[in-house]
């Protein structure tokens, strides 16, 4: 992507991820910021990834990803004064607060950038959850029969926001009990699930993300031939599994839903740095 002076465009959008190095996945993060940059077409975008072992990949071979702090740094050294930054994280867990952290040291330094907005992550507050389910319900009609159920995979986490997985199952309770939440390293894990999917009499499983792109944790741990992988263990647990691996990233009412969320100095309904 050009990149533009600030004498053409004033304020910067910086959208920051975990990251990914899997080349597939990291071309969703690339429709991505064109959805970002058609929304917002006076800011320049630009990219962070949290992950130091992503970036160390990504520059052997010979594309430099900065770090959020790196990134706002080189943004502070161009002579932006007001940047965006915008969580592309799914909840509230420790990558988020260190955005947050990182923010709040850079604002306000001697002829650095003068104010940071911070954007929270997708799943923040109760019409998040909502608007969730809402996109959910209605992409899963695209694939799912009546009678199967739908099994999402999140990361998980050991921070507190971890909590959300949960919440977001309560939310999908009360409007479709026949789409489940779990995590990879959390609560609750898959096998906390299959018990409540055979009790709710069901034998066919859609395995999709929540997570951002479809990187390792899709190819490998979802959907992967090896034992403990999801699409194993459902099969050894006499379901008939199958696989939809559309990430979150790659479900534009999606993203416009973290675009709804980037901050603007005149936005005063959100706390910047809480």
């Amino acid at each position: 992507m050009e990149r533009l002076s600030p004498t053409a465009k004033q304020q910067a959008l910086l959208l920051t991820a975990f990251g990914t190095s899997i080349p597939e996945a990291y071309a969703t993060y690339e429709k991505m910021a064109k959805q970002f940059a058609e929304a917002f077409p006076e800011k320049e975008i630009r990219w962070a990834f949290t992950s130091a072992i992503v970036r160390k990949k990504w520059k052997n071979r010979g594309k430099d990803i900065h770090s959020p702090a790196t990134a706002l740094a080189q943004l502070a050294d161009e002579g932006y004064k007001v940047v965006s930054v915008q969580s592309l994280h799914v909840i509230h867990g420790f990558e988020y607060h260190d955005i947050l952290q990182t923010a709040k040291a850079l604002e306000g330094l001697p002829k650095g950038i003068e104010k940071i907005n911070v954007g929270e992550p997708l799943l923040s507050r109760h019409e998040d959850y909502q608007r969730l389910c809402e996109i959910i319900q209605k992409h899963a009609q695209s694939f799912r029969q009546s009678g199967e159920a739908l099994l999402l995979m999140g990361h998980g986490t050991s921070h507190p926001g971890n909590i959300a997985y949960a919440g977001l199952q309560e939310y999908f309770r009360q409007t479709d009990p026949s789409i489940f939440v779990a995590t990879i390293e959390a609560y609750p894990a898959i096998e906390d699930i299959i018990p409540q999917i055979r009790k709710a009499g069901i034998n066919t499983v859609w395995l999709m993300p929540l997570l951002t792109t479809a990187g390792d944790h899709v190819l490998k741990d979802m959907a992967g031939d090896q034992e403990k992988s999801w699409r194993s263990t459902l099969s050894k647990a006499g379901f008939k599994v199958k696989i939809h691996p559309t990430p979150l990233g790659e479900m534009r009412d999606i993203v416009q839903m973290w675009i709804d969320k980037v901050m603007t100095p005149q936005d005063k309904s959100r706390g910047t740095l809480a």
